[in-house]
């Protein structure tokens, strides 16, 4: 997919949620620091199955980190930057939670 086309889709994505009265910015805002829209483990626990987006929203304190497709998000951890969270939704439930390792560009073994 190419970067313009991803633009696209999160503008779009970030419209609609803004034209649908999601209070996802006041969310963020709300938020003592900027990494705090990010997820920590002990969010992470608190996620439930059959939870909509937006309260995952909320629990996180902010939006998803990426839409990795139209099903799948992926939050970033707040501290750790080897670790990140991914959250499944079908028909806006969550499905299935993951923890997943991030790999980095580090030529140290």
């Amino acid at each position: 997919m190419s970067i313009a086309f991803r633009f696209f889709i999160y503008w779009l994505i970030f419209l609609l949620k803004v034209a649908c009265g999601v209070p996802v910015i006041d969310i963020e805002e709300s938020n003592s620091y900027h990494w705090q829209k990010n997820m920590n483990e002990h969010e992470f626990e608190q996620l439930q199955q059959g939870m909509s987006y937006m309260e995952v929203v909320e629990i996180a304190g902010g939006d998803a980190s990426e839409m990795i497709s139209s099903e799948y998000y992926r939050w970033n951890d707040e501290i750790l930057m080897t670790q990140a969270y991914t959250v499944q939704f079908k028909d806006n439930q969550l499905v299935n939670k993951e923890v997943i390792a991030l790999k980095g560009y580090s030529t140290r073994e």
